[in-house]
């Protein structure tokens, strides 16, 4: 809006110009010109107003007064003129060509800078972008201003007519837009990456909660919007973004310091100009706050101005960014040789001396005294570089180093223009510039494209947008025992490197508030170790979460996890979730105390048995042995050695094979001891029916009938067994989820309807065997066994009927356990109730082992 009326108000001047044929006066503004072959516009502020003229567009205003001399831009202007005399002063550069210069002092705002351009436009010819004004040569270039206001203003106007424009100093990042300022370029590096420089460095450090405080100006608010979405992007959380502005440093300051002073934010980034953050400080200060770390930016924390300031103590170990700096040759040289004598016009030299030297100018008419008694006479032979005079001794300034490239970089264009570095010409038909007559937009192309390495061995080139590849400085704030700030350089910032190269930072060199390495802690909320999940706070920015633990079988491995995920199935979360681990493989094993006690169990039953049926063959032809068909118990030995050893199969690490075979094994051979049980049983009871005068039973005593009842009862069993194993066959099946944290290797039966079928057919037979026990149970017969069959019957049926409830609520290997030691208990049941009454008269009581015991006992 302010642009706009300036406009109005230059055309408005443009119709009070009457009969004169100029657009402006040369004499309405400050200025000074050293002649050339080829002119150049430079616009600068040297002076500030005092006062603002009042403008009401009733009376035309007040001549704008510029008297308040600014002696840290003056150092700029310095620059200039030194480039120029460089570049007049090298033979091999512009032969035979001279720069000249028109300078204009802008005043620290846009209506003298626009008003300068219009001035510096001003040429001879129907080309001139404005009217014929005297015999002035035509300016193919502006240099200048520093000031991003007045630029904007500038660049709009020279960007109708294709008029190149180089600043030195104007960071706005909306000055890149080419299609708003086509022939606006910059030696100065763009501040587009400073937002990016800061967040990464916030990064690096583990800040993700941090205040910023903004100036009211465009360069704040352009800065702080990019920095505000970026700042999401990466994971950086505001906790608060306020706007501050110098004009009401009195009304808002304090407000905007209490609500800092209450933040738990300990980063604040200060994304603002010198007098905002000024008045940050001055209100900083009275408050006595302390505890925050200030994050600066180019356009303030570089500044000399703090360097002397009364709370640079407040800053002491801060960090912060500023535009790389390096060495300009000779400069230093100039400084010393620089005189007013030398350039007795130039503006406000003498201000400059008066105010560097403290010193005054006495004129020809005047008295030594009416000098004050605290002042000397300027003599003009004074040096800068022997006093102490910060900002024009230091060779590494910004504004001299920018300026400096913004003269080489015209100059290296007109050279390429001169002498058509294109072969065949870049303009149309392939021809060249007019030498003698060339066009600004013409210098434009060339100046686009200049590549050259400055005076200082730092290469110059010009990107897309007019900005030039540049990186920037990561500082270190010190405050020297002797009470000197200074800054460290402690790391850079690239944008034009590779993502992970862009920020590079020496530790090491790095101090923190206290004067400690630690790094400061700027979060809303403590990182989530590995194990946990970040859950987020309702109403609070992503930085404010709480940390909860993953779930059962989900691990999270990585600081800051967002979510848990769920390990794979051979694998289970260590007792921290945080990796993941192999699951433990569980069988019953011969090395753990519950398989070796069963499996010692085993082998000492089948021994036992062993030891039995040596017993028995030992003493065969006694009448125990031959009364209770000595075969029958030879065959129910053997397979009872089986059946204890079977139990064996069921131990270890289970395989494809031990699964198909343990059940076979098992259901074999406990069907064949059952069969034997139940032969001996009825061969019992046929041989006391056949004793009968007419029994028909007769011949149905002797072995053939054993053979016949084993037979047929064991080959049900073997029926039952061959169809399982070929319709579905038992097999390994890991089991992953049974168990919390354990693969259960086990073998899956194929099909528990042919498995509970085999368990009851050995019940059938085992009932039926106690049916005939019983009822033979009474028989007149010394060595009749039917009770003891009937006692083993009952007490296998017992276990079997105990197994199945207790094999359904187990699992793991401890289903495997249940099965042995039903098979280890009821084979021991048979054993015991079975022979070791025989044993016991066989060994411990011979007298009853006899036949005339036996035929007593029969007759009684």
């Amino acid at each position: 809006m302010g642009l706009l009326w300036q406009l109005i108000f230059m055309m408005w001047r443009l119709s009070c110009a009457g009969g004169t044929s100029c657009l402006l006066s040369s004499s309405s503004l400050t200025e000074y010109t050293e002649n050339g072959d080829i002119t150049l516009a430079l616009i600068g502020p040297i002076n500030s107003a005092s006062s603002l003229p009042v403008i009401n567009f009733t009376v035309q205003p007040a001549p704008r007064r510029c008297d308040l001399f600014r002696r840290d831009q003056y150092k700029s202007i310095l620059a200039l003129l030194f480039a120029v005399e460089e570049v007049n002063q090298n033979p091999h550069f512009l032969p035979n060509i001279t720069l000249g210069f028109r300078m204009w002092d802008s005043c620290f705002s846009e209506m003298p800078s626009l008003r300068a351009t219009f001035q510096a436009m001003t040429g001879k010819g129907p080309s001139a972008p404005n009217y014929k004004c005297g015999s002035q040569p035509r300016i193919p270039a502006v240099i200048g201003d520093p000031l991003s206001t007045s630029s904007v203003a500038i660049a709009r106007l020279l960007g109708l007519w294709g008029v190149p424009q180089a600043s030195y100093a104007s960071s706005l990042p909306s000055l890149s837009n080419k299609l708003e300022f086509p022939s606006f370029l910059r030696t100065i590096v763009s501040v587009d990456s400073q937002p990016y420089a800061v967040l990464e460095m916030c990064k690096m450090f583990g800040w993700n909660w941090i205040g910023v405080l903004i100036s009211s100006t465009d360069y704040g608010t352009q800065g702080g919007s990019v920095l505000k979405t970026e700042a999401t992007r990466n994971g950086v959380c505001i906790a608060f973004y306020e706007t501050i502005s110098s004009d009401q440093s009195f009304k808002r300051m304090p407000k905007v310091i209490e609500r800092v002073r209450r933040s738990t934010a300990t980063v604040i980034v200060l994304y603002a100009s010198p007098p905002e953050v000024n008045a940050v400080f001055v209100e900083v200060l009275q408050q006595n706050l302390t505890g925050k770390v200030w994050v600066g930016i180019e356009a303030w924390y570089s500044s000399p101005v703090f360097l002397l300031a009364d709370f640079w103590h407040l800053l002491n170990n801060t960090i912060g960014i500023a535009r790389s700096r390096k060495i300009l040759p000779n400069f230093s040289r100039f400084l010393q040789t620089l005189s007013p004598s030398r350039y007795p016009t130039m503006l406000a030299i003498r201000q400059f001396w008066e105010r560097s030297f403290n010193c005054k100018w006495v004129a020809t008419n005047s008295s030594l005294g009416s000098l004050s008694t605290t002042s000397r006479v300027c003599t003009g032979l004074e040096k800068l570089a022997t006093d102490d005079i910060t900002e024009f001794n230091d060779p590494t300034s910004q504004a001299v180093y920018m300026a400096h490239n913004a003269i080489y970089a015209i100059a290296h264009a007109l050279n390429d223009l001169l002498s058509c570095k294109d072969k065949e010409g870049p303009f149309q038909q392939s021809s060249c510039a007019d030498k003698t007559d060339f066009q600004p937009w013409q210098l434009l192309h060339y100046l686009k494209r200049v590549r050259f390495v400055n005076t200082a061995g730092e290469l110059v080139s010009f990107d897309a947008n007019g900005d030039i590849y540049g990186y920037f400085d990561i500082l270190n704030w010190r405050l020297d025992g002797n009470n000197v700030s200074r800054y460290v350089k402690v790391g850079t910032f690239d944008n034009y490197a590779a993502t992970s190269q862009k920020l590079s930072v020496n530790h090491s060199l790095v101090q923190w508030p206290g004067g400690h390495g630690q790094v400061p802690r700027s979060v809303c909320s403590d990182s989530c170790p590995p194990g946990h999940w970040k859950a987020p706070q309702r109403g609070q920015p992503v930085c404010c979460f709480d940390c909860i633990t993953c779930p059962d079988g989900t691990i999270s491995n990585q600081i800051n996890s967002v979510t848990c995920f769920t390990c794979p199935e051979d694998q289970w979360p260590n007792t921290e979730r945080s990796k993941c681990i192999p699951k433990i493989i569980e069988f019953l094993s011969y090395e753990e105390p519950l398989g070796l006690v069963l499996a010692l169990f085993s082998v000492i039953f089948s021994l036992i048995t062993v030891t039995v049926l040596l017993v028995y063959i030992k003493f065969r032809e006694t009448p125990v042995v031959k009364a209770n068909n000595r075969s029958l118990s030879y065959l129910l030995l053997v397979s009872l050695i089986c059946c204890f050893l079977c139990s064996l199969v069921f131990m270890g690490y289970p395989v494809r094979m031990t699964c198909t075979v343990r059940q076979a094994f098992f259901g074999i051979t406990f069907s064949l001891c059952i069969s034997c049980v139940l032969a001996k049983t009825i061969i019992v009871v046929i041989a006391f029916k056949a004793t009968k005068p007419g029994s028909n039973l007769r011949m149905w005593v002797g072995s053939q009938t054993a053979i016949l009842v084993v037979c047929s009862s064991s080959c049900g069993q073997v029926f039952i067994i061959t169809m399982w194993l070929v319709m579905s066959p038992p097999f390994l099946e890991p089991n992953m989820h049974l168990v919390v944290g354990k693969i259960l290797l086990e073998c899956n039966e194929g099909s528990i309807i042919m498995f509970y079928l085999t368990l009851g057919y050995l019940v059938f037979l085992a009932l039926l065997s106690f049916v005939v026990a019983f009822l033979a149970r009474s028989l007149p017969d010394s060595f009749n066994e039917a009770k003891y069959i009937t006692f083993s019957m009952i007490m296998f049926l017992s276990v079997w009927a105990s197994f199945i409830p207790a094999y359904l609520s187990t699992k793991g290997k401890y289903v495997v356990a249940v099965e042995i030691f039903a098979i280890l208990l009821s084979s021991f049941g048979l054993l015991g109730c079975i022979f070791f009454p025989k044993c016991y008269i066989i060994i411990l009581r011979p007298s009853m082992n006899t036949r005339e015991y036996l035929m007593s006992s029969r007759s009684s």
